[in-house]
């Protein structure tokens, strides 16, 4: 076999490896189940990213459905470039296994945010980590069950040895989140360029592997 030829199949071989760490994934945790986004996902997800209390922190806004296909269909093209030295953006759908009531179970699961890992928009050397939820599905721990999961796998699977998360200071839940999953203040953001203003004065966290 040439060169050319092993060299090619190595190729194959790890981009296999890569679709199997970024695409073909699901996480569980006793109440949420992690995977990426399909275009199925769409409508539930436009519900969610179309309440002005989730997106308040957030330099999109309100987003319309057509925004919302956009932004998944390019989810999906991330997940076929991720590579470990590379991360684009992987954003997981966060579903809800089950709230206790008749209508909502495991059989039928609820999406109810979302909870990823990519590189920091004003300094791309970094790993972000990021999560939201829908509103009526705050302060019951959900972010925080997401954020662990993310957070574990991005450490032991992903093979990343730092991950960073900022915050508004006025944004309490976010806070307690990053705070909850381990990571530590560093330092509050003065000085970012004029385009990053809407982190200008949020909290910056770390956490090394």
């Amino acid at each position: 076999m040439s060169i050319l030829n092993i060299s090619a199949l190595l190729h194959t071989a790890q981009h296999a490896i890569f679709r199997h760490v970024f695409k073909n994934v699901q996480i569980d945790t006793p109440r949420l189940i992690l995977r990426p986004f399909t275009l199925d996902d769409i409508p539930a997800f436009h519900a969610i990213l179309s309440q002005p209390e989730v997106m308040y922190y957030l330099p999109e806004g309100v987003m319309t459905l057509g925004e919302v296909r956009e932004i998944v269909e390019w989810y999906q093209m991330c997940y076929e470039k991720d590579t470990p030295e590379n991360i684009i953006k992987w954003t997981l759908a966060v579903w809800l296994k089950s709230d206790g009531t008749p209508e909502q179970t495991e059989a039928h699961p609820e999406l109810i945010g979302w909870a990823g890992v990519g590189p920091l928009e004003f300094d791309e050397s970094q790993i972000e980590i990021f999560y939201g939820l829908a509103r009526h599905h705050w302060g019951r721990g959900y972010a925080t069950e997401a954020a662990r999961a993310v957070l574990d796998y991005a450490f032991g699977t992903i093979g990343i040895k730092r991950l960073v998360g900022i915050a508004n200071p006025e944004n309490a839940a976010s806070v307690k989140v990053l705070e909850k999953i381990g990571m530590t203040f560093e330092k509050k953001l003065v000085g970012l360029p004029e385009k990053f203003a809407n982190d200008e004065g949020s909290y910056f966290y770390c956490k090394p592997v």
